[in-house]
């Protein structure tokens, strides 16, 4: 984020003395965040941002985890994944072409990535989990899915008719 301010900065005026003054401050504040081990993190709320120990942040992350009994998998299931999607697709030809197929599938797939963002409002500072599914190989395709509407007598594609693992 500092990193950011810094480029944005550079690139906005590079004579005068206060930008001078503010590459400075923002070179140092880089510094002693990078020194002191912590990082910038987002609050759940607002538009704050945080800056935290590193150890910290994971410990809070790992504890989430581990209390919600998440556990790691063995192999990365997002090539597996893709394929049953694109199966999926090529057996709806009635819904989507054969031309939009490849548009609808995550050409290199990669699995969803956990963000926590710090709820500050609250005792304890938990984090608030935000997945971010973008690269995941069900993100395409279901949002040109749920744009199809079906006639009356046909119910809704539901999400997991899509993409269901077992």
């Amino acid at each position: 984020m500092a990193a950011k301010k810094l480029k944005q900065i550079r690139n906005t005026n590079h004579c005068s003395i206060t930008h001078k003054r503010k590459t400075h401050v923002l070179k140092n504040i880089k510094q002693k965040i990078t020194n002191g081990k912590a990082m910038i993190a987002k609050a759940d709320k607002g538009k704050t941002i945080v800056i935290t120990h590193t150890q910290d942040y994971t410990n809070k992350v790992y504890t989430f985890l581990t209390e919600n009994n998440f556990s790691t998998i063995p192999q990365n299931p997002t090539k597996k994944d893709r394929a049953i999607i694109l199966n999926t697709l090529q057996q709806w030809d009635h819904i989507i072409n054969k031309n939009q197929i490849k548009h609808l599938t995550q050409k290199y797939p990669t699995p969803p990535t956990l963000n926590a963002l710090l709820k500050l409002h609250k005792p304890g500072i938990p984090i608030r989990p935000v997945i971010n599914n973008i690269g995941a190989p069900s993100y395409k395709a279901p949002k040109k899915i749920n744009t199809h509407k079906p006639p009356a007598s046909q119910q809704p594609i539901q999400h997991h008719q899509l993409y269901h693992t077992c």
